[in-house]
């Protein structure tokens, strides 16, 4: 927040507009972002937000126990019976202070935020949210594969049986969730399942279980962000990063890799071949960063990611009372709770790089007492030449409930379990 004031209060001196101050976080900098997006005390303090990979929403972003992670440390350092814990750790050596090692349940962190708010609710604190988070521009952006660092490299290359996706989808159902445990495990095991091919390869399995993990802790949080900031009236943008570096160290199948837009974001392909960035980049790479440092830099300066100054045969006026902005023959439209239009990069047959959009199906909104969980089979379709990338709902009713915090489903449950 400090460091906030201080550009807000002395940007103008480097050439900067304090009035057009723009956050962008990646992962757990994108949760802190999102934090500081819901802060009063933040009001006035930026413009616009870019959220990468991550919110508040993730079960990952915030502790929801912070008193149990100040037990654990206390009981690390020698202080856990001591009724002053402050005074005992101020007495503490530093060398063993820095020799703490949180221990956190997989999928949670050891070290993280709190939600605002006594019930430390990060839904509830969203949903509640005034300013900054009404009048701040905010544009989210996922790529296809977001757990792929929640495997290990065996797994990776070969594969998992179905015994392991089982213990790996119990084990995050169980840290991530209270209530309901058993129900979320049964609907999450079916719809990821494909009933077609009783026996299923250990690479396929693998797939589908990366696609549940990227869904539950990154993707559909985010989802849940934009419609909670679409439907107080905010203006939103949310985007898809489905291109794939052409010598990524990932597998292709999976498609873009969480981590693997960033070198885009940060225009390096632009610098390729330098002593700092040796990786070679083709055109069609460097092409994909300026298309997307174009949408960027748009978005920083006038809070639109397509300047409608580029607007070709229609004038600026009229893609702006629309709520469309176009450039170079695409349009890049708010998203909205009804219509639910995001933007797709992706790759087309042609070996160019073109932006499309594409929307979810009418049959399937987010409503205000359900959760958006399941976005699932994300693939690119060349049609006309142009790349086009699908969101395909397998069933509607599958991950409505997906938080933080689940709904209350008026069933009389007592389900607990303990925390790896």
């Amino acid at each position: 927040m400090a460091a906030l004031r201080w550009v807000k209060d002395n940007i103008g001196s480097f050439g900067g507009d304090p009035k057009r101050i723009t956050l962008l976080g990646h992962d757990t900098g994108a949760a802190i972002a999102n934090l500081l997006l819901i802060s009063p005390q933040a009001k006035g303090l930026f413009n616009r937000v870019c959220l990468l990979s991550g919110s508040l929403l993730s079960p990952w972003a915030v502790v929801l126990d912070p008193g149990g992670l100040r037990d654990g440390v206390a009981s690390q350092v020698g202080c856990g019976g001591d009724a002053d814990l402050a005074s005992c750790l101020q007495k503490t050596p530093l060398r063993t202070l820095l020799g703490v090692r949180p221990v956190a349940p997989r999928f949670l962190p050891p070290v993280a935020p709190w939600a605002p708010g006594p019930a430390n609710d990060p839904a509830a604190a969203v949903e509640n949210a005034g300013e900054p988070f009404l009048s701040t521009r905010l544009l989210l952006t996922t790529t296809t594969t977001e757990s792929y660092l929640d495997f290990n490299n065996q797994d990776i290359q070969y594969g998992i049986e179905e015994d392991q996706r089982n213990r790996v989808l119990r084990t995050y159902v169980r840290n991530a969730y209270v209530y309901h445990l058993n129900e979320i495990f049964s609907t999450v095991r079916n719809e990821y399942t494909n009933w077609e091919k009783p026996i299923q390869h250990p690479i396929n399995i693998r797939d589908s279980t990366l696609e549940a993990l990227s869904d539950g802790h990154t993707v559909a949080p985010l989802l849940r962000l934009g419609y909670l900031h679409a439907r107080r009236g905010a203006p939103t943008y949310f985007c898809h990063f489905n291109y794939q570096t052409k010598e990524s160290d990932y597998p292709q199948r999976l498609g873009s890799v969480r981590g693997e837009d960033v070198n885009y974001f940060l225009g390096l392909p632009l610098v390729g071949g330098q002593p700092f960035f040796p990786q070679n980049y083709t055109l069609q790479d460097i092409r994909v960063a300026e298309t997307v440092l174009n949408f960027f830099t748009n978005f920083a300066k006038s809070g639109k990611a397509v300047d409608v100054g580029m607007s070709g045969g229609h004038s600026a006026a009229a893609l702006k009372d629309k709520g469309r902005h176009r450039a170079n023959g695409f349009y890049w439209d708010l998203y909205e709770p009804s219509s639910q239009l995001y933007l797709s990069l992706c790759e087309s047959f042609y070996a160019f790089f073109t932006p499309a959009f594409q929307k979810l199906p009418h049959d399937y909104h987010i409503s205000e007492d359900y959760t958006l969980l399941k976005v699932c089979s994300l693939h690119c379709e060349v049609r006309e030449g142009r790349s086009i990338t699908t969101f395909r709902l397998k069933d509607p009713e599958v991950w409505s409930k997906f938080s933080t915090k689940i709904i209350d489903l008026s069933v009389n449950y007592n389900e607990h379990s303990e925390r790896e």
